[in-house]
């Protein structure tokens, strides 16, 4: 029986088991952690109650994900007070009072002069 591979052939297979090992074990990193489901759920919900700051102590928020619920940097909303309306008060109104129109002048008619007869 004659030999099938030859030595060029057997460095080569052995260099692409190497490459094939190498990126496999690459891929593998790369699907995650195979950690038990509660252990990345800690890490999860940690991250959605830790609240970030800058220098100046003033809150940050990420943009993505469900909104943050009520905390020190977001306040729950406070109801305002709103003072009740007045009663209405009734003023009765003042009484009107109407002068009675003046009386029409009175005209007198002249006082007429006897006639005296034509003639």
């Amino acid at each position: 029986m004659k030999n099938t591979f030859s030595k060029k052939q057997l460095g080569l297979a052995v260099t692409c088991a190497l490459a094939l090992g190498i990126v496999s074990g690459a891929a593998q990193a790369q699907m995650g952690s195979t950690t038990p489901d509660d252990s990345r759920q800690l890490w999860t919900e940690a991250t959605k109650t830790q609240i970030w700051r800058n220098p100046q102590g003033l809150c940050w928020q990420s943009p993505y994900g469900p909104p943050p619920g009520y905390s020190e940097c977001n306040p729950a909303p406070v109801a305002q007070y709103v003072a009740p309306a007045p009663a209405p008060v009734y003023v009765a109104p003042a009484p009107v009072y109407v002068a009675p129109p003046a009386p029409a002048p009175v005209i007198a008619p002249a006082p007429l002069e006897p006639r005296k007869p034509r003639g």
